[in-house]
């Protein structure tokens, strides 16, 4: 309806502008929800937008543009009106909700699907964390929030490829080396930034009936020595846990790979012949200055050795200029945030401005006893993302740490509250949700009516006509989620959990099964409907299961 009601306030905006015999740029018509419902079930403020501009009253360009819309007698709206200081709000008849869910029902489960993303490729990389260590609560942020907004652009007609970043050539692998060096007695002296945990020992003693074991430590290089091991924590330890957690990645991308086969300094080539780089000092610089950035930034020290940078520079160039993405996500940690403007500065230098949107979340705390908890036998610092699952200790452990690692905007400091997540009734939102599709499939489970082609005219209870409206807004939700660069994934969680509230209060004030036969199949109808929703927010977008018994 969003779209169809922009149109009826342009036209109105237009016949004022012929009325008047004035003529000026319409600006952006927005449609919001009011939070209060007796403001009706959308306002918008093109008359202030419109007052501010033109310098006039806007609740008189309110009252002008009402009488316009009311001469239509749209059977759509039920009520319009203006308010100071100069909202204009609609509340849409009971025939407009009826014909919604007639079209949700038409449809099924597809009914929120859209082309927005006419078959563009898009890449959605995250967790890539490095391959030290097991994955930390921070990880699972990044990656249930990751999976989610993949399966968004997937809803929205976008071809999607999920993607972990394999930090397996750099210096947090070599510090590794060093490390396990220095524990197994190899080296004396201490690494600075020195990696710790219990699951270190149990690594050294991995590789000791392998042949070339001893020529590893022998050669005493740290790099080498550290890729060995780098390779096992992502194969037993990272890919386990992500498997745990529910998420499948299209591609694992090895960053010991990209250097070998010598694209890192293809990309530095690329940007000389561009002009883009400088010698200064001995070293090699990037004027990354001149696309936004607060100062220019090292490519090659003054020792030859490249920085992280530059090989995040080729990473991007493979991912624009070899695999064709027309739009990359890139989930990154709060530590990230000083490295965002630079990495935006080298993507439209390559020349591929405006494709590149970076998504940071901040820092998440594990509450217990409403005191933060950082336990952990396998680290001593931090609780890992396994350990968590073993925490909650349900057979739904996953989706509950999903559900809440995705309930916070991204910029907002987590807290996970381990006690609600262990909590298996109604308090947790999780199994809130959870019931609520038990007792829909219970009810049409139980049902032999035949209400595919029912009387949806009967269906006006308050409670019924708040159910349809609720429902009715995913479309517009998921456009919302997808057209914003910060990509709020945590309203599906929000929107879920009002679905599951207005569901129950319609099962409360409206008897579904009753002896009036038509309006049992409408009621019938309806929850069929609500039962869609919850099964495509719930399960092909959030990724947890809604059950048909609990």
């Amino acid at each position: 309806m969003n779209e169809e009601l922009k149109k009826i306030i342009e036209d109105a905006v237009k016949a004022q502008q012929e009325s008047c015999g004035c003529t000026f740029q319409i600006p952006e018509i927005e449609l919001e929800h009011p939070a209060n419902s007796k403001f009706g079930d959308l306002s918008t403020n093109i008359a202030m937008k419109i007052g501010k501009q033109q310098g006039e009253n806007p609740l008189r360009i309110a009252d002008n543009l009402v009488k316009q819309i009311q001469s239509q007698q749209l059977k759509e709206i039920q009520k319009v009106e203006a308010v100071k200081p100069g909202f204009i709000n609609f509340y849409l008849s009971e025939q407009f909700y009826q014909s919604q869910l007639k079209e949700i029902l038409s449809v099924g489960r597809k009914f929120a699907d859209t082309n927005l993303g006419k078959g563009q490729k898009v890449q959605v990389e995250f967790i890539s964390a490095n391959p030290t260590g097991p994955l930390t609560l921070a990880n699972g942020r990044g990656g249930f929030s990751g999976d989610v907004l993949a399966n968004v652009f997937a809803k929205c007609g976008y071809s999607v490829e999920r993607e972990y970043y394999v930090n397996d050539g750099g210096n947090q692998v070599k510090v590794l080396g060093e490390t396990l060096l220095y524990l197994g007695k190899d080296i004396d002296k201490k690494p600075e930034n020195m990696y710790a945990g219990d699951y270190l020992m149990d690594l050294l003693g991995i590789y000791k009936s392998d042949e070339k074991f001893q020529e590893w430590k022998d050669a005493k290089n740290p790099l080498l020595y550290g890729q060995k091991y780098a390779k096992y924590i992502l194969n037993t330890m990272i890919k386990s846990s992500v498997e745990k957690m529910g998420i499948n990645f299209d591609n694992w991308f090895s960053e010991d790979e990209m250097i070998k086969k010598g694209e890192v300094r293809d990309a530095i080539e690329f940007l000389k012949k561009k002009g883009l780089t400088k010698d200064d000092e001995g070293a090699l610089w990037m004027k990354t200055i001149d696309f936004g950035d607060d100062k220019n930034r090292v490519l090659v020290k003054s020792d030859g050795e490249k920085t992280y940078f530059a090989n995040d520079i080729a990473y991007h160039w493979d991912k624009f200029a070899k695999r064709k993405f027309d739009r990359v996500v890139d989930l990154w940690g709060a530590d990230h945030h000083g490295y965002v403007r630079r990495m935006e500065a080298a993507t439209e230098a390559m020349g591929f401005g405006g494709k590149l949107d970076i998504v940071i979340f901040q820092l998440v705390r594990l509450i217990k006893n409403s005191k933060e908890y950082k336990m952990s036998k396998r680290k001593g610092t931090y609780v890992t993302m396994d350990e968590l699952l073993e925490l909650i200790d349900t057979k739904d452990a996953a989706d509950v740490a999903r559900f809440f690692f995705v309930s916070k905007s991204f910029d907002t400091h987590m807290d996970f509250d381990l006690d609600l997540a262990k909590d298996t009734s109604e308090k947790n939102p999780v199994y809130y949700v959870k019931y609520a599709s038990a007792r829909i499939n219970g009810i049409l489970r139980n049902t032999k009516l035949d209400y595919s082609k029912p009387n949806l005219s009967l269906i006006k209870e308050p409670a019924e006509i708040d159910l349809v409206k609720k429902v009715s807004e995913l479309p517009e939700i998921i456009e919302s989620v997808i057209t914003d660069k910060k990509y709020p994934v945590h309203k599906f969680t929000y929107y879920i959990t009002e679905i599951a509230e207005k569901f129950h209060k319609f099962y409360h004030d409206c008897r579904v099964i009753s002896d009036n036969e038509e309006l049992t199949k409408a009621r019938l109808a309806l929850v069929s409907a609500t039962k869609n929703t919850l099964e495509i927010v719930g399960e092909d977008i959030l990724g947890i299961e809604m059950p048909e018994r609990m």
